[in-house]
């Protein structure tokens, strides 16, 4: 029994080493030379980023529904993807509270002037029955004093009664001109009364046509017509919203169209932190359109955004950058054919697009500014300013609120006598609220951010539907997508090795070098990375062979295997430059 255990310990023992000699055999680096191998290269290396972007328009104008007054209905609107020019009618609402509304404010603003012209009738009549009366006081008076003359021929009661009878009268007399300066003024204070709703009424129409005006949206600028979802609709989370159409309810101030410049393109991407740390404004870049896949396009950075930004929505919920690209409009129209009138054509309206101001609330007064210099000034401001000029200087300093009708009136005369004289406005010039307006100058509407007159708001048209428009000069489609690839560096002569197989160990980037039949783990000293290859300082040199997965990964190990794969340790690397 003794010998059976001594001998079943011996096999024990024999076994247990024969699988550690196994172990310690698979694990041997003599057996790694079945791994894919590299050689470490020194030359030229260009260190590039890639994004992916999609085309769109520099310019754009939003047109947002007015307020009304409550939700407007769209009676009129431009078909999606039409070519609309300049004061085209884009969109139009229904006018019918408007109009109802206006006709109400004109008839109070009659009824007012016809309570005017009675009140002033009343006092007319009034003043001439006070005229009476006072003639008929004035008559007693003078009669009385006649008859106190003659006191000493007649009895002292009867020269007293005289007396008396003349104290009465005056007394009278003076009595009824204080009356009569009473209702004059009360009668004036009910005028005033009157022509201050007069002012307020007038004002209130004012605005009612200035929000008939409104009804129609006509484009600040040539271009294309993009439809805004409505978002009144109540739709629900998840569920794809409709576009605005006519006879749709939108709410006040919701925007409903955008009219896109095609003139002047450019391309918006998102990059990550990594490709951030390498872009700056200026850098030139090459561009591929999804469209014109067989062509490239230069173009360079505009501008890069300082902060990090995430969509939840989208595919990728990492944080990126936004990046603006310009491009060469002048190539990428003669890769679309365009000849060169329209080319010409094009970037002039690009120019005289890149000088308006930017775009106004509705509300808002805008003045188109010079190309060769400061905005202009609005002739009907320089005109109310020299009429308040010339009514403080005519009235001796008072406002046309503290005068009466009659200075009022003799004023206005004299300010319109010296406009004519100064040539400021022709004899007979139309007048509007605050005077006459300039010649040749008709009634204007700020629309969208631009002044159209009344006339123009009338003849105003919708664009024809892109299918009835030959649309030359519509060479391109906002969205379509881009790739960007932006030259970082030239590199010349520099020590690189794959992306693949830079690893990381005990904290340190390193490479496994073959040396024999063995790797082993030799430290580098990375510099500038590109999307394939790392350019390192020190640590192998040229011809030197390294694998291209890591040697010391066990079975299973998954992070090993990610390593192997893609380089994790690389891939944490920044993208900035470092020391050589």
């Amino acid at each position: 029994m003794k010998k059976l255990i001594v001998r079943v310990t011996i096999l024990l023992v024999l076994v247990g080493a024969g699988y550690a000699a196994f172990r310690v055999y698979q694990q041997l680096p003599q057996k790694q030379d079945t791994l894919a191998t590299t050689k470490v290269k020194q030359g030229d290396v260009v260190v590039r980023s890639f994004a992916r972007g999609e085309l769109r328009a520099v310019r754009s104008a939003t047109l947002t529904a007015p307020n009304l007054f409550g939700t407007v209905q769209v009676t009129r609107l431009a078909t999606l993807g039409a070519l609309a020019r300049e004061k085209d009618l884009v969109v139009e609402f229904d006018d019918a509270e408007v109009l109802s509304r206006l006709e109400e404010k004109q008839l109070e603003l009659d009824q007012i002037d016809e309570q005017v012209k009675k009140a002033q009738a009343d006092l007319a009549i009034r003043d001439n029955q006070d005229q009476v009366e006072l003639l008929r006081a004035r008559y007693a008076v003078r009669r009385a004093e006649l008859e106190v003359k003659r006191n000493e021929l007649i009895s002292a009661i009867d020269a007293k009664k005289n007396q008396l009878t003349l104290e009465e009268s005056k007394r009278r007399l003076s009595q009824l001109e204080s009356d009569i300066k009473s209702r004059r003024e009360q009668a004036q204070a009910e005028l005033a009364v009157l022509r201050e709703k007069i002012n307020k009424a007038t004002l209130e129409l004012g605005r009612e046509r200035q929000r008939l005006a409104q009804v129609k949206l006509v484009a600040p600028m040539s271009g294309l017509v993009a439809v805004k979802q409505n978002r009144a609709s109540g739709m629900m989370f998840g569920m794809a919203l409709p576009d605005i159409r006519e006879g749709d309810q939108v709410q006040p101030g919701m925007p409903v169209a955008d009219i896109l410049d095609l003139s002047e393109m450019e391309v918006v991407a998102k990059v990550g932190e990594i490709d951030r740390a390498n872009l700056v404004e200026g850098q030139e870049v090459v561009m591929r359109l999804d469209a014109l896949s067989d062509k490239q396009f230069s173009g360079k950075i505009k501008s890069l955004s300082g902060t990090a930004s995430s969509n939840m929505f989208s595919a990728d919920p990492a944080k990126k950058f936004d990046v603006l690209f310009s491009i060469d409009m002048r190539q990428l129209l003669k890769a679309l054919g365009a000849n060169e009138t329209q080319v010409s054509r094009i970037l002039a309206q690009a120019e005289a697009n890149r000088k308006k101001p930017p775009m106004q609330s509705s509300s808002a007064m805008m003045n188109a500014p010079d190309a060769s210099g400061p905005p202009k000034p609005d002739p009907a401001a320089e005109l109310q300013k020299k009429r308040r000029e010339l009514i403080a200087r005519f009235g001796k300093g008072k406002v046309l609120g503290e005068m009466n009708p009659e200075e009022r009136q003799e004023v206005n005369a004299k300010v319109n006598a010296e406009m004519q004289k100064l040539g400021l406005v022709p004899a007979g010039a139309p007048k509007g609220p605050a005077g006459p307006r300039p010649p040749g100058m008709p009634q204007m509407f700020n629309i969208g951010g631009i002044m159209v007159s009344q006339k123009e708001l009338d003849n105003a048209k919708l664009p024809p539907a892109p299918e009835e428009d030959s649309q030359l000069d519509v060479l391109l489609r906002p969205g379509l997508l881009a790739d960007v690839e932006i030259i970082v560096e030239k590199v010349p002569n520099a020590i690189n090795v794959p992306i693949q197989a830079v690893f990381e160990k005990d904290g340190k980037q390193v490479v496994y070098l073959k040396n024999g039949n063995r790797f082993e783990a030799r430290e580098i000293k990375p510099v500038k990375r590109s999307e394939s290859v790392m350019i390192v300082a020190s640590g192998v040199k040229a011809g030197d062979v390294i694998a291209m997965a890591n040697p010391e990964a066990k079975p299973g190990d998954k992070k090993k295997k990610d390593d192997a794969k893609g380089g994790g340790a690389a891939a944490s690397l920044p993208g900035g430059k470092g020391g050589m």
